[in-house]
């Protein structure tokens, strides 16, 4: 109850101030929709971006070829059908009722011009370094040749979002034009008025190509970055959705009969992995005393309801997830195992920690450092930014590194090869301190890229797993559901929590 009442007395105390910021909002129309979000609404030009925070944007103004289903699972989108020529040729047919927000009609011209375009980001060569190619066929076909058999090849497609070529060759000065005018899409909403910091607003686009669509005739995105002011906003009713809900907030949203708190499974996976460079972190023993020594189960609980301790770079429920692989906290072997490899007197680590990452979870550090001192290890945090946070981890100047990893479906070999293989075609932003070799993990992630069943991948995908486990090669800590809330006069029944973020072209506004 203490608990209840300061938050409800700092609801109080801020009210006024979001007044300022967000009360132009105020009563919204019957079918107008206010979310407040965590982070920048900035509208992109072009979608040359797979950060999941950012992307819910992206999605309301341009449609992927491919798009998580309700199950999970990499589904069509943009794409019709495909047809596998050869283990790394695939020909694919695009829908033929689409159109983008200019009036021009979808082709694969687009696709191919969108694709050289985004290929050409450092920061994306790495995740589209297998294909060799992507050309349009026709007006409605386009093929992909690949250098190998590439088994991931529908997900990396899913980072695609077809713009308008014609559109934009015709202003080709884009900086010279206001970004309202300069945006052309296939989503189920067209860009309206975008203030930065303020407000990005999007209304309905009339020639959407999908039949079931919703009621909502227009979006009003507002940035609020500190989450008080964002729950406030909530709970006065200036907005109708907010994400990243705190975990402390959700007994009192629970309270509110007129306000809903769901989940997606687009889940943030914090892990530490490590630097074995070190001389102990490169002994097995070692490793596997600091996944015996941390109790990621009881860290979990801390956590809250929200939080799902991990043993393994697979979702659970996904068919690469192994059962088997059991959180395995025990101190008494702990010992036994530091005894045995030299080390019962303990030692020192380092540990990078990027500050703002973990704002809400700064309480997982000081647990850390209390689980490993009872085995004689002595963690020592360095918070940095995000500039000195990159820099530790390319120059592998920390011992272990708190890192945080978005894992969407059919992404656990993307995880593992930029963690265990060497990529030089990785910029260095991504490209991390990979101290761990391994000739039999190598294949493994080789072999499921190549494996087109997906049968036969989902088990080698297990295995791998069953290796890294055996190895302790990291120390998984848990999984971070992404927590939302907002006002009940939104029927929730088709949003699509398969995906990091609600997808609103189907949503109904109830008044």
């Amino acid at each position: 109850m203490a608990l209840l009442d300061k938050t409800k007395a700092k609801i109080h105390k801020i009210a006024l101030l979001l007044v300022l910021i967000v009360g132009w909002v105020n009563v919204s129309p019957a079918k107008t929709l206010v979310w407040g979000t965590a982070f920048h609404a900035e509208p992109n030009v072009i979608v040359e971006e797979v950060d999941a925070n950012s992307n819910f944007i992206n999605h309301l103004l341009f449609d992927p070829l491919f798009l998580l289903d309700q199950q999970g699972r990499v589904a069509p989108r943009l794409v019709t059908k495909w047809k596998i020529i050869s283990p790394t040729q695939i020909q694919f047919e695009l829908r033929n009722d689409v159109v983008f927000h200019s009036g021009n009609p979808l082709t694969a011209e687009d696709v191919e011009w969108t694709f050289n375009r985004i290929q050409q980001q450092p920061h994306l060569q790495s995740l589209f370094a297998p294909i060799k190619s992507l050309k349009a066929l026709n007006s409605s076909q386009f093929e992909v040749l690949t250098y190998r058999p590439f088994s991931e090849l529908i997900q990396r497609l899913s980072y695609i979002f077809p713009a308008d070529k014609q559109f934009y060759l015709a202003n080709q000065e884009l900086e010279n034009v206001e970004i309202v005018s300069s945006v052309s899409g296939t989503g189920p909403f067209k860009l309206a008025r975008y203030i930065p910091g303020i407000v990005t607003e999007f209304s309905v686009n009339p020639e959407y190509w999908r039949n079931k669509r919703s009621n909502i005739t227009q979006i009003k995105v507002v940035p609020i970055v500190q989450s008080e002011m964002r729950m406030a906003s909530l709970f006065s009713r200036d907005v109708d959705v907010v994400d990243h809900v705190p975990d402390n907030y959700v007994e009192l949203l629970n309270k509110d009969p007129q306000l809903s708190v769901i989940q997606t499974e687009g889940l943030k996976w914090l892990a530490i992995e490590l630097n074995q460079r070190h001389p102990a972190l490169a002994n097995r023993r070692v490793r596997q005393a600091l996944n015996l020594a941390i109790d990621n189960v009881r860290l979990a609980e801390v956590l809250g309801p929200y939080a799902l301790a991990s043993t393994q770079l697979s979702i659970p429920g996904l068919p690469g997830y192994n059962k088997e692989l059991l959180p395995r906290y025990n101190l008494l072997l702990t010992h036994q195992l530091l005894q045995q490899a030299g080390f019962e007197d303990g030692f020192t680590l380092t540990i990078a920690v990027p500050k703002q990452l973990f704002g809400e979870h700064s309480k997982v550090v000081p647990q850390l450092v209390s689980m490993l001192d009872r085995v004689n290890i002595t963690l020592v945090p360095e918070w940095l930014d995000e500039q000195e946070y990159q820099a530790n981890i390319e120059n592998c100047a920390s011992d272990v590194m708190l890192t945080r990893r978005q894992s969407d479906a059919g992404d656990v070999l993307s995880i593992a090869r930029s963690m265990f293989i060497e990529d030089t075609g990785t910029s260095p932003q991504t490209a991390g301190c990979l101290s761990y070799r391994n000739e039999k993990v190598t294949q493994l992630i080789l072999a499921g890229e190549q494996e087109l069943d997906e049968e036969k991948r989902d088990k080698i995908i297990q295995y791998l797993e069953q290796q890294l486990y055996q190895e302790a090669v990291f120390v998984p800590l848990y999984w971070q559901r992404k927590i939302w809330a907002l006002n009940q006069r939104i029927n929730i029944e088709n949003m699509n929590r398969a995906s990091p973020f609600p997808l609103f072209e189907r949503l109904q506004v109830l008044d």
